[in-house]
């Protein structure tokens, strides 16, 4: 079985789509890793809002199993009932 590998590069160039609403997400700006190296999944931009447009905004994480398909232009992933919010704080990172 012939298996296609992509960078993060061309991960990124894509649009992510949910096909459970056909909502556009967004382009993907991180991958989370376990520490054995193994994709969890796909971080997209959130959404900026008036009063957060200069700080960092919520980003979207999409579980590797949610991905559908992966396409020449596009990711289709299945998130019903939404999508995964993950926040954006220094407290996420504590090394303690």
């Amino acid at each position: 079985m012939n298996v296609k590998q992509y960078t993060f590069s061309e991960l990124a160039a894509k649009q992510v789509v949910n096909v459970a609403d056909g909502r556009q997400l967004g382009h993907t700006c991180d991958m989370v890793f376990t520490a054995c190296g193994r994709i969890l999944g796909l971080v997209v931009p959130g959404k900026k809002s008036l009063f957060r447009s200069f700080t960092s905004s919520d980003n979207l994480f999409v579980p590797w199993n949610n991905i559908v398909k992966i396409g020449g232009d596009v990711i289709l992933v299945e998130m019903v009932g939404g999508v995964s919010v993950m926040k954006d704080s220094a407290d996420d990172y504590d090394d303690a």
